[in-house]
């Protein structure tokens, strides 16, 4: 154990012997060293306290984003996070056309002469501006300037762009929003008038063929059918008793046999004038009801006709005058199924005219019938486009208003409220820059820098202070040593210079203190001051 640690006694003397040297060595130079630090020392002092003052303006407001209106219009009115919206002109407010709004507002940019200038300028309002959070709802404006007066103005506008762009942007936003629904509800609107009117004339065009009108369709072809089918029965017993007529008719004598054969044809006029006579009174009373083209009167006029024919072929038939014949010396009986021929005629024509037009009604519903679906799947769509269209204007419409609600509810200036907790102001002491501490800093690096210079020159003129060292340097045993013998006034100058490096020192670190004292009073030396001085 005792051999492992004679090796570490060498090597720690050695050490000692070693930094014992390089202080006698620094010490030396001792004069050198307090020069420097010194000099440094007042250079660098000199410079922190002509370092411009930075001042700092700020100001403190308070947001307020619970109103009384809030909870009434919950659900009526469009509910803002106004929070959101004041964080987010936190980061407008720091953007860059709003920076440059800023300086142009406050006349910083008048120190800019060119674009580069006002790129430095923007970039130091940036860096210099800050916006923070006090809690939840309480927003700090700084700002820091050389210049307190600029400072003040800045924070100033700051703190009036900061509200008026929260309140305003938001009011934009609702105006926005409320113009934006209000072009599409009248689009809607107007989409929704077609729609009804184009539903109206599709029920007016398609009356009875509209679902929950098909029973009413269904019964009414029905007894249409039922009407048709009772003309139709009518129209055979017509046709048959006019065939039955003209079967009798046909086994009758118009007279007695009294008259010769060659006037008979005259005596059969006289029926036929007076059926004449019949048709022509049926022909006025049925023009005092119907035009022309009723089918009664065509046919009517038609058998008018056919009566007159006959009656001029009789008269060229006969050749003779017409003599007159007593009545007793006409058949009744033919005369009378004569009468009733012509009635079933007349009959029978008007009930083929009421046959065809019930066909026709009756062959129009059963065509219509055939388009009940595609009418029906017709008004489906028409109605569910017509519900979608009414659905979205509905709301719409209730969207218009709540977006109006809330303009109103904003322009009143009570669901949001910015209050002031500090007004913008400056305080009389700059905020920096730090002088005490750039002062250690510099008596610091001084008296580092001394030291070093000390230290090179001992490298650098280096001197043996012990045989070891000769030993060590020259390989050489040294066999003794002789300390150098001052006299009095020697040892005297030696202690006296020794004194005057220690009070050199002292009087560098008093100072310091001094001006460590004065850097921290209210009212530190003008910068003016040092520069005439300087000058």
């Amino acid at each position: 154990m005792a051999e492992s640690k004679a090796p570490q006694a060498i090597d720690l003397s050695e050490l000692v012997d070693f930094l014992k040297g390089v202080l006698w060595g620094c010490w030396r130079f001792r004069w050198p060293a307090v020069a420097v630090a010194w000099g440094l020392s007042l250079a660098g002092w000199l410079l922190v306290s002509l370092l411009p003052d930075v001042h700092q303006a700020s100001t403190r407001v308070y947001v307020e984003t619970q109103s009384a209106l809030r909870p009434l219009l919950q659900g009526l009115a469009v509910n803002t996070d106004m929070m959101s919206d004041v964080a987010m002109m936190e980061r407008a407010i720091m953007s860059r056309p709003n920076l440059e709004r800023l300086a142009r507002e406050t006349d910083l940019d008048i120190q800019a002469k060119d674009k580069a200038a006002f790129d430095q300028l923007i970039g130091q309002l940036q860096a210099s501006i800050k916006l923070e959070r006090d809690g939840n709802n309480i927003v700090r404006i700084s700002y820091q300037n050389n210049d307190p007066r600029k400072a003040l103005t800045v924070v100033t506008a700051l703190l009036n762009n900061f509200i008026e762009g929260s309140l305003g942007k938001n009011r934009s936003d609702s105006s926005s929003a409320e113009k934006f629904l209000v072009d599409k509800l009248k689009d809607y609107e107007r989409r929704l008038n077609e729609a009804e009117q184009q539903l109206a004339d599709f029920k007016r065009k398609n009356v009875g063929l509209l679902p929950g009108e098909g029973s009413d369709y269904y019964g009414r072809m029905q007894g249409e059918v039922s009407k048709l089918q009772a003309i139709e029965g009518r129209l055979r017993v017509a046709r048959n008793r006019k065939a039955e007529l003209q079967r009798q008719l046909e086994g009758e004598e118009p007279v007695f046999g009294l008259v010769p054969a060659d006037e008979k044809s005259n005596l059969l006029n006289a029926p036929q004038d007076r059926h004449i006579a019949q048709f022509e009174q049926q022909l006025a009373e049925l023009r005092l009801k119907y035009t022309e083209t009723h089918p009664d009167i065509v046919r009517i006029k038609q058998m008018l006709a056919e009566l007159r024919a006959e009656k001029e072929a009789a008269a060229k038939n006969s050749g003779t005058a017409r003599r007159a014949y007593s009545p007793l010396d006409l058949n009744p009986v033919y005369q009378q199924m004569k009468l009733q021929l012509s009635q079933v005629e007349v009959e029978l024509a008007q009930i083929q005219a009421e046959y065809a037009d019930q066909s026709a009604v009756v062959g129009s519903l059963r065509q219509r019938i055939d388009t009940m679906p595609a009418v029906e799947a017709e008004l489906k769509r028409m109605m569910r486009d017509y519900d979608i269209t009414k659905a979205q204007y509905s709301e719409l419409l209730r969207r218009v208003e709540s977006a109006r609600l809330s303009e109103d509810a904003e322009q009143s200036k009570s669901d949001v409220t910015f209050r002031i907790i500090d007004p913008p102001s400056v305080p009389a002491v700059p905020i920096g820059p730090k002088r005490g501490l750039l002062m250690t800093g510099v008596l610091l690096l001084a008296l580092v820098a001394g030291m070093g210079l000390a230290l090179g020159l001992n490298f650098t003129q280096p001197v043996f202070y012990t045989g070891k060292d000769l030993e060590r340097r020259f390989g050489v045993q040294v066999l003794g040593t002789i300390r150098m013998a001052r006299t009095e006034f020697e040892t005297a100058v030696a202690r006296r210079g020794s004194t005057l490096v220690l009070a050199s020192v002292a009087a560098l670190v008093v100072c310091y203190v001094l001006l460590l004292v004065f850097a921290a009073a209210p009212g530190h030396v003008d910068q003016e001051l040092i520069k005439g001085a300087i000058g």
